[in-house]
């Protein structure tokens, strides 16, 4: 009877009103499915955000690795075109006379071993005579030809030392001659000459540059091996030198492994272990455990991934693949020639997942509205701070630090995008391009301290000199350059002008730890300028390239040195042939 005279709401069942319990039971029971339905939603979304925070961390140490190998390709290109423009110039009229040491080091040629003492206090040229060379497939001794090696092997050193003291290369620079001789940094005993010149005879680095292996003239990077000497295990990134079309030597830097595992370690998240293999499958290194011998995949990495070969990961570049709930993240910069990757065991995923959720679950069982809420607010902000984050990296990626002025790679995506607008309007584009005048003196003379002060300044009145519109950047050392949006050569020519007698007016006071005297701190600098426009209509139906353009002003650019510095050329009047190379 009581059950008649309980209310019978419209939009409630009957049934619900006599059984209260049960429909607080099942909407709790669908309130908990949903959580789970939630739950598991989640879980998948943090296992996703894990695996691509993972990818793209991998991304970023993959672009560290190839901007270091990006440095010292440019390092050898630049030497390999130094040394060949050293040929030309010995081959012209203006070649420069032989001097007593290298006329006493010709005398000596035919010596078991012979020197040749070098400038700058470096190790001496060292040379082997014909008998040495004997059965050696890669070396010739030519003597017409070997007065003027040994010209280009001194000069050549010169940069050798430099590049070694500058960047501090943990390996060797070294050129070796296919003339028999040879110069290298750090110094090598002369009475090891022999066999050096037989190792070199059947090293990758020097025989496979020579023409009939290496017809195309690339660069190679040797798979890793032990020195000899320092039973250090390192790789060797080399270039061939060429004499018109004869092969003249090899000019080779070392890379030593430790250097390596910087790389994978700077930076590296904890508890993220990542490793570095070449195209052969030997697992070069590892971030959390310096590799000390060359390991073989799959064997160097946790889980099974026999079933995934070397090559295959390599032709796909880049990506993430599962075997056995196992994770392998992978990527390969464009000119590296290693891999990097990122393996996630299963149990290291499902409990970095699970870890993270299974303290709270109580409180959210009891809370569920507002501790999942929470719960997801967390991962939200967590995912957008590594998104952040690497916004941020990549900003930095495209940024010169020291001056705050875009770098190179910021240049080129400027460079391609006024392209497509000139393309597309037809308005004028001017590109400026940058030198600092007898830099090297300042920083001789003054310290790098100073020198970085006054390409700071440099940067601070380009940025003051320039319209909002220009776009300045640093391409490297002393060496900067100017977009011009909607400018004619007059315009930019005019502009640079300005700049020019803006920055001869600037003052720099020395680093306070400069060694000068008290009357010798000031610091005052000039630039040359090269000036160029990009064409309207494009020739033969190929488009203008910024390097096309920045040829064109780097051309000018040398114009200005050679007429004296300070000063800035917009055309092409006073371009000579043939000049001997200026020093910056």
């Amino acid at each position: 009877m009581w059950r008649r005279s309980l209310p019978q709401p419209r939009w409630l069942p009957r049934l619900a009103v006599m059984r209260p319990h049960r429909v607080v039971v099942g909407c709790f029971a669908v309130v908990l499915l949903l959580a789970l339905v939630v739950g598991l939603r989640d879980v998948s979304l943090v296992r996703e955000r894990d695996l691509r925070a993972r990818q793209h961390n991998l991304e970023l140490r993959a672009l560290g690795v190839e901007a270091v190998l990006e440095g010292e390709r440019r390092r050898l290109q630049y030497l390999s075109t130094y040394a060949e423009r050293l040929f030309e110039i010995q081959a012209s009229a203006d070649a420069v006379p032989p001097d007593a040491a290298i006329r006493q080091a010709y005398a000596q040629r035919n010596a078991p071993v012979w020197q040749m003492k070098l400038p700058l206090d470096g190790p001496a040229l060292i040379g082997v005579g014909p008998a040495g060379l004997t059965g050696l497939r890669s070396f010739d001794r030519r003597d017409p030809d070997l007065m003027v090696d040994l010209y280009v092997g001194r000069m050549i050193s010169e940069l050798l030392g430099l590049s070694i003291r500058a960047d501090h290369v943990q390996g060797n620079a070294i050129f070796i001659s296919s003339n028999g001789f040879f110069v290298a940094y750090p110094g090598i005993d002369p009475a090891m000459a022999v066999s050096m010149m037989q190792r070199f005879d059947s090293m990758p680095y020097y025989r496979g540059q020579t023409p009939e292996v290496n017809p195309g003239r690339e660069l190679y990077w040797v798979p890793m091996y032990d020195d000899f000497q320092s039973k250090r295990r390192m790789t060797t990134l080399s270039v061939p030198i060429y004499a018109g079309q004869q092969f003249r030597g090899v000019v080779a830097i070392d890379v030593e492994q430790k250097r390596l595992d910087e790389l994978l370690r700077a930076a590296s998240d904890p508890g993220t272990v990542q490793y570095m293999m070449n195209a052969h499958g030997d697992v070069l290194a590892i971030s959390d455990d310096p590799v000390r011998k060359v390991q073989k995949w799959p064997d160097a990495v946790p889980g099974n991934w026999k079933d995934f070969a070397p090559a295959d990961l390599f032709a796909r570049g880049s990506g993430m693949v599962k075997h056995d709930g196992d994770y392998l993240l992978f990527h390969r910069a464009p000119q590296s020639p290693w891999l990097l990757m990122d393996v996630v065991p299963a149990r290291e995923l499902y409990a970095s997942m699970f870890a993270s959720m299974s303290r709270p679950l109580l409180m959210i069982w009891v809370l569920l509205p507002l501790l999942l809420w929470i719960t997801l607010k967390v991962v939200t902000q967590l995912f957008d701070h590594y998104i952040a984050l690497g916004e941020k990296l990549q900003e930095i990626a495209r940024q010169d630090p020291l001056t705050g002025l875009s770098n190179r790679r910021r240049m080129r995506e400027l460079a391609q995008y006024e392209f497509e607008r000139q393309k597309r309007d037809g308005q004028p584009l001017a590109l400026v391009m940058i030198d600092i005048d007898f830099f090297k003196k300042v920083n001789d003379h003054w310290g790098h301290a100073s020198g970085d002060k006054v390409l700071v300044e440099l940067a601070r009145t380009m940025r003051a000199n320039l319209r909002n519109v220009d776009q300045p950047a640093r391409l490297g050392g002393e060496e900067f350059a100017v977009l011009m949006p909607n400018t004619s050569l007059a315009e930019a020519a005019q502009s640079a002008e300005r700049l020019r007698r803006a920055i001869a007016a600037c003052v720099v006071e020395a680093d306070p730890e400069a060694r000068v005297e008290p009357a010798d701190r000031i610091i005052r600098f000039t630039i040359s300028v090269g000036v160029a426009e990009a064409p309207a209509e494009v020739a033969d139906g190929v488009p203008m390239t910024l390097d096309g353009l920045a040829a064109i002003a780097d051309r000018r650019l040398y114009d200005a040195k050679t007429q004296g510095r300070n000063r800035v050329v917009s055309d092409d009047s006073a371009h000579a042939a043939t000049v001997p190379q200026v020093q910056a």
